[in-house]
């Protein structure tokens, strides 16, 4: 190999190699040294900036908890509405890590309550997963589309039912939640309830017009489920509303 082509095939490997490396910000989150982030911010260093994965940078300080660096960042006017690689925004790990103030900070901030990542899930498909009825107000009172569903046809009041979060639940119904709305296989927040045992959110169901006959794409009804799961208790609630 002549010494020309040689140092032609090094600086092409250089180049390759520079390529895919992170930029020193994120490779600074890598390494754990959030001093040395928090550095480069103030420095100018672009907080923007996305790694290999395509994850921004902020999805990566809030994914690995670098607080600070989130503050930083935000105090940088970042944008808060950066997708990483599987369409996760910043908001929906701010409440899927159960970070409330940082979720309120984010909203305040312009973050886009109805982003959807790439199976269709946004905020308010992961909001009911936690506990959180003030937390769920506020992404309502910021535009949050209470029947919004994933791919699944999954709506935040049947996560709501399936867990038993009764207070979220009464929230969602007095926003609008349709309380019949179906899954692509056709089960309902009942049927979630049902299965479940979570008497007090089939009483709120049904109390809100919940089709206690509606059946899924197998033929089974909320009775069949809470049959399935030998849930006494709500079989009888569903018996008396004519289940």
């Amino acid at each position: 190999m002549s010494r020309i082509t040689a140092l032609s095939l090094f600086v092409l490997l250089s180049l390759a190699l520079t390529g895919c490396s992170d930029p020193p910000l994120i490779n600074a989150l890598d390494e754990g040294d959030e001093r040395k982030a928090l550095a480069l911010i103030e420095q100018g260093a672009d907080i923007n900036a996305r790694n290999r994965a395509d994850d921004p940078v902020l999805v990566v300080a809030i994914r690995d908890g670098y607080t600070q660096v989130v503050e930083s960042l935000l105090h940088k006017n970042v944008d808060v509405n950066a997708k990483g690689d599987l369409g996760v925004t910043p908001l929906m790990l701010a409440i899927s890590g159960e970070h409330p103030e940082l979720a309120r900070e984010l909203i305040e901030r312009g973050a886009d309550v109805n982003a959807v990542d790439r199976m269709g899930n946004n905020a308010m498909t992961i909001m009911p997963l936690k506990d959180d009825p003030q937390l769920i107000q506020l992404l309502l009172d910021n535009g949050a589309d209470v029947n919004k569903v994933n791919k699944n046809g999954l709506t935040p009041l049947m996560v709501a039912a399936f867990l038993g979060h009764v207070e979220i639940m009464k929230l969602l119904l007095s926003k609008g939640a349709e309380v019949n709305a179906q899954t692509v296989d056709g089960s309902t927040a009942l049927m979630r309830a049902a299965r479940q045992g979570h008497v007090e959110a089939v009483r709120l169901l049904l109390a809100n017009g919940a089709d206690v006959k509606m059946r899924n794409s197998d033929g089974e009804t909320a009775m069949t489920w809470a049959r399935k799961h030998h849930r006494q208790e709500v079989m009888e609630v569903l018996e008396a509303a004519g289940g």
